[in-house]
């Protein structure tokens, strides 16, 4: 059980070193007037809006669960 909890460790802090990563090239790609990665993700959801749209389906159902979770089991209340 304690390397399940290692491992998503490592994985949330892998996830969260990449975007830090992508944020520190848009910011230099900003200062120096080179083009940012939105200008790709631009071009791309226009190229492709119906797969767009399915990939943003599909991260706000995964999110949602994420941030809501599942339903919760309640104790059997005693009968009286």
């Amino acid at each position: 059980m304690r390397s399940s909890g290692v491992f998503m460790s490592a994985v949330v802090t892998a996830l969260l070193s990449v975007v830090f990563l992508l944020l520190v090239f848009e910011t230099w790609a900003l200062f120096t007037s080179q083009k940012p990665i939105t200008d790709y993700v631009h071009e791309t959801v226009n190229s492709y809006p119906g797969w767009a749209f399915a990939l943003a389906v599909v991260f706000g159902i995964l999110i949602g669960h994420v941030l809501w979770g599942g339903p919760v089991a309640r104790p059997a209340q005693p009968r009286s």
